[in-house]
């Protein structure tokens, strides 16, 4: 215990912590596809040059953009910790990465532009006289020919070598043909029937080859083993030469190696070379694993810049103070309420804490302000453990049991329901790993960790403290507070009032949500636009500046979020995120907002002269975009915005039949990329009509308020992944189901426990439906309980999913006091129940009231960065808390066939149960 504790305090002092964009600000990389084979379009007004507008035209592709998202994240960030945020972008894909040192931002290029697509290929061998026709007419292609065809069939192909593995092209090498097509060395391989690729393969790990260096071992599934085994078994030693054939192993169009062939291979394979070394293979094993992407994107991003925090300071600072008031309060509860007792709880929790924080450091895990919330609910939620054991320890006491005895029965009696409630929590977080979106993974691994951290700490660290202590005579007797001495409440006898509230309570709910409609989504579900702009020298704002001006327009209701875009934060270049679908909309609030202090175009004009090329006659110039001061390298702009302005600038001269064209040497047909210099050519017209037009083009440009990056943006949460969050809940409750199934031995006890969550779950959600109708109808009361129009995002969702394992270990407590006094009695009854219920209630008040304190303190001094996630929480504590008893218990009683009737007359009911 010491060595763990000096660990993981060593770990927490020494240790990197690594911040969500939230807190810390990150890296925001814009790539295109690599296959722009068509262009997108615009619905800009008339002379607007920027790139994006509300219905670009998607590009045509043979994949869903969603599986390009997919596999990236599962590259980038596959446990679902790192808060990496990627989503569509226009016809681009936008990735946000939490602030990260140079190095870790080319390794995650590297791991996004790299396609991972392995082959196995039979190198060309000029001593084999199979091959030597295929290696003459390959001899012939053009550098730029990379395919070798003999008639229609494709039967070879130039790839690139590692030269590290192959050496150089003058250096001859018995294991591949060379050439070099212009820098570039390449070998010969040859095209098979068996096509093995890396979609067989099954998984991929770090191994060691005949030399001692590093390698990656490889696997193949049934189908590929067969064709990896044919291609080998054909391809043997020559048994009457003794020649050998090499196998060439390809990633992404480089061949990396080429050993040879020297017997049969089915299902197992390794790739080596002297060129790898240790982060090679683990790159590689990395893409591998991952899956190659269904497309390429271009090496280069778009977009590559440094944002600030996405929330305020005063958010940020105000979350931070609030967190930490939320956990000395309920520390400062603990040892007011159990004296001594309390003091072990704190110690213990505090362990706990140090625990995760450790190996959230070591898993790289980063933290976010709404996640920072969670963790210390997390900590709140585990006091429950403390209770029930000091709870147990209690009646032991006054059953009349030695301190000693009433320790040790006070943990082995509470040990029951504290794994029982923590194994399903468990399952949840399996569950929700197993099925959900890669921002859920995340929480749900920091679940996991909290619920094994709190189960160590509670049940053994505690344990361990009270031992010694008592051994050593430094305690003689544990004084507790009481909130209940015995109570003894009729609780069934209002169960049909009761579940006559919940239900009206959940259909009003309901029908709120289907009224609003996807306004009840925030932008992580429904996407919106995405606008950066940048102001004048003159005009620069600090970013509270701007968000508070921003706040006062039409934006403030629609998920407005801010962010400084730069490294030199400059107080000039700022992007916002907004749920408000037309791009458009959103830059003519800013106009608005900011008249008089937005940046414009800058358009130069020069070399224009006379142009003559086959059937083209007229005038050409060169067009320089934004090159003065105040504009960064990136501030060009894309082909198909100039070409927009040039057409509606020659309409308005008259000139509609000119023939404009624009050339850039890096321009690709299709592409959005922008660029600062273009030649414009005019066919038809002389030098006075190009200086014409050209004048009433930079007038009209540079007086274009600039917006350098401009276009509707996807949702963080995709349809799929919506549908994968709903199977997760349903696999959970599944789960939950059938664990407490097996442990209660009676499937009731698991609908029962189902029942109550879906109760909580529908509940919160109404309630979040709800707010909205507070807020316009009684505005008085949504400013005095600070009630907003709250939306449902990954932050909810999140607070959604603490609720259900908070409101299951309510539910779990209370079962399993009721195993305990039913026996072996072979019917359950509504006395049974109401004993159950009565002798856990200081248990559940208890974990109820310091779950509370966490939570109010977090609602209503924790800033905006994790309001909707507290209210969320507060309402499910609520309703977890009710559902226990007034929900799950009733229901497991009707499940059971038994008769509701009055409590025994030895134990009769007081009027405080009837009364709810």
């Amino acid at each position: 215990v010491l060595g763990t504790l000096a660990a993981s305090i060593l770990i927490v002092t020494f240790g990197k912590f690594k911040f969500g964009p939230d807190l810390a600000g990150g890296i925001t990389l814009v790539y295109e596809l690599a296959d722009t084979s068509m262009a997108a379009s615009d619905d800009q007004p008339s002379g607007d040059p920027n790139a994006a507008g509300d219905n670009q035209e998607s590009r045509r592709r043979d994949f869903d953009m969603s599986e390009l998202i997919n596999a990236l994240k599962e590259r980038i960030d596959p446990t679902g910790t790192r808060e990496v945020t990627i989503r569509e972008y226009g016809p681009a894909i936008e990735i946000i990465i939490p602030e990260t040192g140079p190095d870790q931002i080319e390794y995650v290029k590297r791991r996004i532009t790299d396609l991972g697509q392995l082959e196995f290929r039979i190198t060309a061998d000029p001593s084999n006289p199979a091959d030597r026709s295929i290696i003459d007419q390959a001899r012939l292609a053009a550098p730029s020919q990379k395919n070798v065809l003999l008639g229609t069939n494709k039967v070879a192909e130039w790839v690139q070598y590692s030269i590290g593995e192959f050496g150089p092209v003058d250096q001859e090498d018995s294991r591949i043909v060379k050439r070099l097509s212009g820098d570039t060395p390449e070998a010969l391989v040859l095209m098979d029937s068996m096509d093995v690729t890396g979609e067989y393969l099954t998984s991929a790990t770090k191994g060691v080859d005949e030399r001692g260096g590093s390698a990656v071992n490889f696997s193949f599934d049934r189908i590929g083993a067969q064709r990896f085994k044919m291609l080998t078994s054909e391809n043997k030693p020559n048994s009457a030469t003794g020649a050998v054939r090499y196998l060439g192993i390809i990633l992404d169009k480089r061949l990396i190696s080429a050993p040879s062939i020297r017997t049969t291979i089915s299902n197992h394979g390794q790739i080596s070379g002297g060129a790898m070394n240790e982060e090679e293979v683990d790159f590689i094993i990395g893409i591998l694993n991952a899956g190659s992407l269904p497309a390429a994107l271009n090496k280069n991003p778009i977009s590559e810049e440094v944002i600030s925090p996405t929330l305020g300071a005063v958010t940020i600072e105000k979350g931070k103070v609030a967190i930490a008031a939320a956990l000395f309060a309920v520390m400062l509860f603990m040892i007011v309420y159990y004296r001594f007792a309390g003091l072990v709880a704190c110690v213990v929790l505090t362990f706990n804490l140090l625990l995760v924080l450790a190996i959230m450091v070591l898993i790289n895990a980063a933290f976010t302000l709404p996640g920072l919330a969670g963790l210390v609910l997390t900590i709140g939620m585990s006091v429950d453990a403390n209770v029930l054991i000091y709870e147990r320890i209690r009646e032991e006491l006054k059953s009349g049991a030695a301190l000693r005895m009433a320790i040790r029965n006070g943990f082995g009696r509470a040990m029951s329901a504290i794994v029982d409630s923590n194994v399903t929590t468990i399952i949840s977080g399996i569950a929700l790993y197993a099925f959900a979106t890669d921002q859920i993974k995340g929480f749900a691994i920091t679940l996991i960790l909290g619920i094994l951290t709190s189960m160590f700490t509670a049940i053994f660290c505690a344990r361990l403290i009270f031992d010694i202590g008592e051994r050593r005579g430094w305690i003689k007797e544990l004084k507790m507070m009481r909130v209940l001495s015995e109570p003894n409440f009729d609780f069934l006898s209002v169960r049909w009032l009761a579940g006559g509230l919940s239900l009206a309570l959940i259909t009003i709910g309901l029908i709120a949500a289907w009224d609003r409609g996807k306004q009840l989504l925030d932008i992580d579900f429904t996407g919106g636009s995405s606008v950066t702009f940048t102001l004048q020298e003159e005009g620069k704002l600090p970013i509270s500046e701007v968000r508070r001006a921003l706040l006062k327009t039409p934006l403030a209701d629609k998920n407005l979020l801010v962010v400084e875009r730069g490294e030199a934060k400059t107080n000039t270049r700022f992007s916002i995120d907004t749920s408000e679908q037309s791009v458009n909309e959103v830059k003519r609030i800013i106009e608005e907002a900011f008249a008089g202090k937005l940046l414009s175009y800058h358009v130069e004009a020069s070399g224009i002269q006379a142009f003559s090329e086959g059937d083209f006659t007229g005038t050409e110039a060169k067009l320089a975009i934004n090159s003065g001061p105040g504009y960064n390298a990136e501030d060009g702009v894309s082909y198909d915005a100039l070409m927009d302005v040039i057409k509606d600038t020659l309409t308005d001269a008259g000139l509609s039949n000119a023939q404009p064209t624009l050339t850039n040497p890096d321009y690709r047909p299709g592409s959005v990329v922008r660029y600062k210099d273009w030649t414009l050519r005019l066919g038809g017209l002389d030098q006075a009509g190009t200086e014409n037009v050209l004048s009433q083009l930079q007038s009209k440009m540079n007086t274009t308020a600039m917006f350098p990056l401009a276009s509707q943006i996807g949702g963080r949460v995709s349809g799929s992944m919506q549908i994968a969050a709903i199977y997760a809940m349903l696999v959970s409750l599944l789960g939950v189901t059938l664990y407490l199934w097996v442990r209660f031995q009676k499937v009731t006890y698991g609908l029962a426990a189902a029942a109550a969550l879906v109760h909580d779950v529908l509940v919160t959600i109404g309630m979040l439906a709800i707010s909205s109708y507070i807020v316009s109808w009684l505005p008085g009361v949504a400013a005095v309980l600070k009630i907003d129009s709250f939306q449902i995002g990954l932050t909810i969702v999140a607070a959604l999913l603490t609720i259900m394992g908070y409101s299951l270990n309510d539910t779990i407590v209370t079962f399993d006091r009721l195993r305990e006094i039913k026996g072996k009695s072979p019917k359950l009854t509504a006395e049974m129940v109401n004993r159950s219920v009565n002798q856990t209630l200081s248990r559940t008040i208890l974990t109820a009231l310091t779950v509370f304190l966490v939570i109010v303190i977090l609602y209503f001094f924790g800033g905006d960065g994790i309001h909707g996630f507290a209210f969320a929480f507060l309402v499910g504590t609520i309703a977890g808390t009710y559902s226990t008893v007034y929900i799950a218990a009733p229901v497991l009683l009707w499940l059971s066939g038994a008769r509701v009737g009055s409590t025994s007359a030895s134990e009769p009911a007081t009027a405080i149960g009837r009364a709810g």
